[in-house]
């Protein structure tokens, strides 16, 4: 900055415009002192993560939450304690047009040639690091000062500061973990209070027409909270990733609001409110809770690479199993495997019928994608496989794969 402005005082007829540049670029890496590294020698397997967050009561009887006029207002003192605002200075690449604006050189704007002289490229796009300031919402899950908020939130962030409910206690906060790939990230604080905590819900047991709350800062009102229903389940967001299936509401999800909680009218997280679609009014995108569960190990020890398997493949059709011989109704046939992959060396080939993952039988395509977001290079994985009327077992250890998209079994389009 300091170098542009001390340019544009010595040639009158320069002209400057900014813009950002790369949203998704990394410009601060892991051995910045924004991350806390606590866990960096620790490994997955090592991890125990059954009182890391309060459990949900997940028995089938539970009663249904009676509806009268306070029960949202009920249900939202009893969370709002736990939901936080998050502020950050964080790092932006932005780029400088520097040059001489041919307009300028003209006594008079002539306006064909004006025009003509508008399009000739004579400002040449200088990039450079700038400071910007972002704000979003996040959510304590546990006693030891552990929040879960939006990867994009907190991303480039050099400084990160969490605001408790009432707006009169700040603390600094340091990354533990984040995952680009989900949009999660995982951040502490060292309370020198009891903090409350949310416990998490199920989000595979949410129903379309399931009454919902979303909590959060939406455009820097503190502690808002909007209600809504879960319109969709298992969306594929725009522009977003295809491995990652969202919850869709009609709780309204402002800027602001994104990391925070999408609730159930049992108090539980189901969500975490994360986009919007800006042409439209109320279609709201959050992670289900249960995607979360499955990559807070990664969190924890701040390593989200996916391990490599190198197998394509896709819902099996009921023509396809008339046709493979296959008994059963569901289950992912392959598609295609790669040369020296962990897939090819296990002796999968195409037209294999994968029935479980880990001993767990593939009922659910959303499932099974989320099972693999979960899965990092060195990891053993077992598959069962259908092949000519026969079930086997095939054991692989996952590989690194440079510029490979993150995922192992990799479900066709």
């Amino acid at each position: 900055m300091l170098a542009c402005t001390t340019l544009l005082t010595i040639c009158a007829g320069c002209s400057v415009s900014r813009n950002t540049t790369s949203p998704d670029k990394i410009l601060v890496g892991q051995e910045s002192p924004i991350f806390d590294k606590r866990f960096e020698s620790v490994l997955l397997k090592d991890i125990n993560l059954k009182n890391f967050w309060v459990h949900s009561d997940s028995s089938e009887e539970r009663e249904p939450v009676p509806l009268d006029n306070h029960t949202f207002s009920r249900l939202t003192e009893k969370v709002k304690q736990a939901v936080v605002n998050i502020y950050t200075i964080r790092l932006e690449e932005r780029n400088v047009k520097f040059g001489i604006s041919p307009n300028d050189l003209l006594p008079i704007r002539i306006p064909l040639v004006s025009s003509l002289l508008d399009i000739i490229p004579f400002q040449v796009p200088i990039p450079y690091k700038d400071q910007g300031f972002s704000l979003g919402s996040g959510f304590l899950i546990n006693r030891e000062g552990y929040i879960l908020t939006n990867a994009h939130v907190i991303s480039n962030s050099v400084n990160i500061r969490v605001v408790l409910s009432g707006g009169k206690n700040e603390y600094p906060a340091k990354i533990i973990g984040i995952d680009r790939l989900t949009d999660t990230a995982l951040i502490k604080i060292e309370p020198d209070f009891i903090p409350t905590v949310l416990p998490f819900g199920d989000s595979d047991r949410l129903r379309m027409g399931e009454v919902v709350l979303a909590m959060g800062n939406p455009l820097g009102f503190q502690h808002s909270v909007t209600s809504g229903l879960i319109s969709a389940k298992e969306r594929a967001a725009p522009q977003g990733d295809r491995y990652t299936n969202f919850l869709q509401t009609d709780s309204a999800i402002n800027p602001g609001s994104s990391g925070g909680p999408l609730i159930n009218l049992h108090g539980e997280v189901v969500g975490i409110n994360t986009a919007i679609i800006e042409q439209a009014q109320l279609i709201g995108f959050a992670i289900p809770i249960n995607t979360v569960k499955d990559v807070m190990g990664m969190l924890i020890i701040g390593k989200t690479e996916r391990g490599w398997f190198g197998a394509h493949a896709a819902p099996i059709t009921p023509e396809e199993a008339v046709e493979l011989d296959y008994p059963g109704s569901e289950g992912m046939v392959i598609k295609g495997v790669e040369k020296n992959s962990p897939a090819e060396q296990s002796g999968l080939i195409k037209n294999d019928i994968i029935t479980a993952l880990n001993q767990e039988p593939i009922t659910d395509l959303a499932i099974f994608r989320r099972k693999l977001l979960a899965l990092m290079p060195g990891q053993e994985i077992h598959l069962t496989l259908f092949r000519k009327g026969t079930t086997f077992e095939v054991t692989s250890i996952l590989a690194h794969k440079t510029n490979k998209a993150e995922n192992t079994v990799e479900p066709a389009s």
